[in-house]
C-alpha cells in the first residue's frame, strides 16, 4: 500500500530583519516544522543584515517574491514596504502587516483592501501590544463603543520619530523630564511615529467605527522608564444620563534600553503568525 504523502508546510517569508524579524525567523526555523510552517525567505531593506543567514534563505529583491512559492508574508520592517509592495504581495500570498500605521493613509488602505479581495488572499493585522483587542472589537461592532484612547510611554531613546516630533523629542531629552510629545487624533501621528504607534493603529483597525480619526493617541517620553514600554488603553462605552462603562488597562512590557519593540510583543507577534492560516480575500485581525 502506497504511503500517504506528507502535507506541505505553509511557507512563510519575513520582510525585515531587525529584532522582531530575527525572532520570528528563529522561531520558524526551530519551532515551525512540527507546526506545519517553514521559513521561505527573509528580505531586508539593508541586505547586509542578512549575511548571517544561509544564502537560500536570503531574498535579494522583492520582485523575485512570485518565484518563492510563499504562502504568507510577514512584514516587520516599515510601513513604506506595504505602501510600495503590498499589492504585489497580496496578488501571490497572504500578508501579515506588522506596520499597520501604513493604513492611516486612506489611499494605501483602499489599495490593500482591494488587492486582498482581487487576489483572494488575506490582509492580516496583528494586535501587537494592544490589550483587550477582542473586547474593543465587540463593542465597536455592537455600536456601544463611544471613545478609545491609547497612551504609550517609553524612554526617549526608544522612539523613532519624524518631523516636528523629532524636535520635541530632542527638547524632552535636553530637559530630562517626562514630556507629552503628542496628544490628539491618531491619523496625523502615524507618519510622524511610523515605527512606534503600531499598537495604536491596531486599535483603529479593531474599532473601525472610530477609525484613525476617532481613536485618541497620546505619546509620552519618560526617562524614568528606561527598560519598560507602558501602554494604557482607556475604553468608554455609550452612556445613559452621564453614566457609562469605563475600562482602563495598563500593560507594562519589559524592553531592552533603546528597543522599539518590547519583549512580550515578540511573543504576541508569534502568536499572531500562528493565527494566519488563510481566510480568503478579506482583512482579518490576528
Amino acid at each position: 500500500m502506497a504511503q500517504a504523502e506528507a502535507p506541505r508546510c505553509r511557507r512563510v517569508g519575513i520582510l525585515g530583519y531587525g529584532q522582531l524579524g530575527q525572532f520570528l525567523a528563529g522561531q520558524l526555523l526551530s519551532r515551525g516544522p512540527p507546526l506545519g510552517l517553514a521559513l521561505a525567505f527573509v528580505w531586508a531593506r539593508n541586505g547586509g543584515r542578512l549575511e548571517g543567514l544561509p544564502p537560500p534563505l536570503r531574498l535579494p529583491d522583492l520582485r523575485l517574491l512570485p518565484q518563492t512559492e510563499v504562502d504568507l508574508v510577514v512584514e516587520v520592517a516599515h510601513p513604506c514596504v506595504a505602501r510600495e509592495h503590498g499589492e504585489q504581495i497580496l496578488a501571490h500570498a497572504d500578508f501579515m502587516l506588522g506596520s499597520p500605521t501604513a493604513l492611516a493613509d486612506p489611499e494605501t488602505e483602499r489599495r490593500l483592501r482591494g488587492a486582498a479581495e482581487r487576489g483572494g488572499h488575506t490582509l492580516y493585522v496583528p494586535r501587537g501590544a494592544l490589550w483587550g483587542c477582542e473586547d474593543i472589537r465587540r463593542m465597536d461592532e455592537a455600536g456601544t463603543l463611544a471613545a478609545l484612547k491609547v497612551t504609550m510611554t517609553k524612554a526617549p531613546q526608544s522612539f523613532r520619530l519624524e518631523g516636528r516630533l523629532r524636535e520635541r523629542l530632542a527638547a524632552a531629552v535636553a530637559e530630562g523630564t517626562r514630556s507629552v510629545l503628542y496628544e490628539g487624533p491618531l491619523r496625523p501621528l502615524c507618519p510622524l511615529a511610523p515605527n512606534n504607534v503600531n499598537t495604536m493603529a491596531a486599535a483603529a483597525v479593531a474599532a473601525p467605527r472610530l477609525g484613525f480619526d476617532g481613536v485618541r493617541a497620546c505619546l509620552v517620553a519618560d526617562p524614568s522608564v528606561p527598560d519598560w514600554h507602558v501602554v494604557e488603553v482607556e475604553v468608554t462605552s455609550v452612556g445613559d444620563e452621564g453614566r457609562a462603562l469605563r475600562v482602563t488597562s495598563t500593560r507594562r512590557n519589559p524592553a531592552a534600553p533603546g528597543a522599539v519593540t518590547g519583549n512580550a510583543t515578540r511573543d504576541a507577534f508569534w502568536s499572531s503568525l500562528l493565527a494566519c492560516p488563510g481566510h480568503g480575500g478579506c482583512v482579518q485581525r490576528c
